[in-house]
């Protein structure tokens, strides 16, 4: 199995953890651990048996906060000129170029208090080279916005590239069990298995609701697929290499993805007003 190469540019940002990991390790592991090896100091000699086994367990507790702390200390994501690296504990953890990554996943949680206070952000992003090894971002670094977004906006730019080569060659590009492009139609998976196509020509809108990308097919009440974002590989080149004037785009689409989750567990996905999508005739040259 042939090793993947590490990036190697230039350092263009670089996002350390941010404090909340750290505070939750004082408050839930040594501010515990502290107060019940202190307790365990007050105990009667009637209960001397006792006090070795809590006096263990609170400085095991005190123990786990520290390495914790230093964890998240050192925990950091490095973006460079052609790639990305994970640092950690143990040092460097894991690196990948820009090219080596065939598949990013990425889903965003807001979730606003009583559909009203905002609580806070939540990306997920998993990227997955050519081996099929999955590599996740940590969601709790800082500027984790933009670091997804400049992550999303790398790796789609190189896939882009590739995906029209392979569509201009009479090939079909794959976006997991989901989705199938080709020149001609856009195949969707269906329930039970299996696919469904539908000609490119045909295709009226492609959209985001709740959280699902809807494909609607003209003269059709039903969608015709589509599915959950989190769920489709490299959902942002689907959408950016189909563009609102009726072709295979070449320009961009902006990869930023927000989502708001209710604490009902509704979810509304929100895109950019231009990256909903009126798609495509099959005018691939």
């Amino acid at each position: 199995m042939e090793s993947l190469q590490v990036p190697e540019g230039n350092v263009v940002a670089t996002h350390p953890a941010t404090l909340s990991a750290r505070i939750f390790a004082v408050l839930i592991l040594v501010l515990p651990g502290g107060v019940l090896t202190w307790l365990a100091t007050q105990f009667e000699e009637k209960a001397a048996d006792a006090k070795v086994p809590v006096i263990a367990a609170g400085i095991l507790l005190i123990c786990l906060g520290i390495l914790a702390f230093v964890q998240q200390n050192r925990s950091k994501v490095v973006v460079r000129a052609d790639g990305v690296e994970r640092w950690g504990l143990r040092g460097k953890l894991w690196a990948l170029r820009w090219a080596d990554m065939s598949e990013l996943r990425y889903r965003a949680v807001k979730i606003r208090l009583y559909h009203v206070i905002p609580v806070g952000t939540t990306i997920y992003m998993t990227l997955s080279d050519p081996q099929g090894k999955r590599h996740r971002v940590p969601s709790n670094m800082k500027g984790m916005d933009l670091l997804a977004e400049r992550i999303a906006d790398q790796q789609t730019a190189v896939r882009f590239v590739e995906a029209r080569a392979t569509l201009e060659r009479g090939e079909e590009v794959h976006f997991g069990k989901a989705l199938i492009v080709d020149r001609e139609k856009v195949s969707a998976r269906k329930l039970f298995g299996g696919y469904k196509s539908c000609p490119i020509q045909e295709i009226e809108k492609v959209g985001v609701e709740n959280g699902f990308l809807r494909i609607r097919q003209r003269g059709k009440l039903l969608g015709f697929g589509g599915g959950n974002i989190g769920s489709i590989p490299n959902v942002f080149l689907f959408l950016r290499l189909l563009d609102g004037g009726g072709r295979f785009a070449s320009g961009d689409v902006d990869p930023v993805l927000r989502v708001e989750v209710w604490l009902l567990g509704i979810e509304t996905w929100v895109f950019p007003d231009h990256a909903f999508l009126n798609v495509l005739h099959a005018t691939c040259a």
